[in-house]
């Protein structure tokens, strides 16, 4: 019989330790990252950052002769175009800040590989 106490009081902790993970992760909740592939490789991203300001940072990261692009939307009555980065023939990444307001509506991040065809990644996103 103790044996199966000790198993149910692991389970607990256990337990206790997944929800305190679990809910300690909700300061970031809105970072994201998008990654556009092509051939099975990333070739860029588009990332996030939920600080003050907000920041975007647009990377580029195959050396394949051509960059990415990062767009940032907003929804009023329709998609609307904040801001536009592009990264590539660089060393590191380029970034924008835009103040993405919470309960305010939906925001779209959109990143594009800028070599032949339309390989693009795109999400939607909302910030609470």
């Amino acid at each position: 019989m103790p044996k199966y106490r000790v198993v149910r009081a692991a389970l607990a902790v256990a337990g206790a330790v997944a929800l305190v993970a679990g809910t300690s992760g909700s300061a970031h909740a809105a970072d994201l990252t998008l990654k556009v592939k092509r051939g099975g490789h990333t070739v860029g991203t588009m990332t996030h950052l939920d600080a003050d300001p907000d920041t975007f940072r647009v990377c580029d990261t195959r050396a394949d002769g051509y960059g990415v692009t990062g767009k940032l939307y907003m929804y009023t009555a329709g998609w609307q175009l904040k801001e536009t980065q592009a990264d590539g023939g660089d060393a590191g990444c380029d970034s924008f800040d835009y103040n993405v307001v919470p309960y305010v509506g939906k925001y779209l991040m959109k990143v594009c590989w800028d070599g032949p065809g339309n390989v693009c990644v795109k999400k939607e996103f909302t910030e609470d």
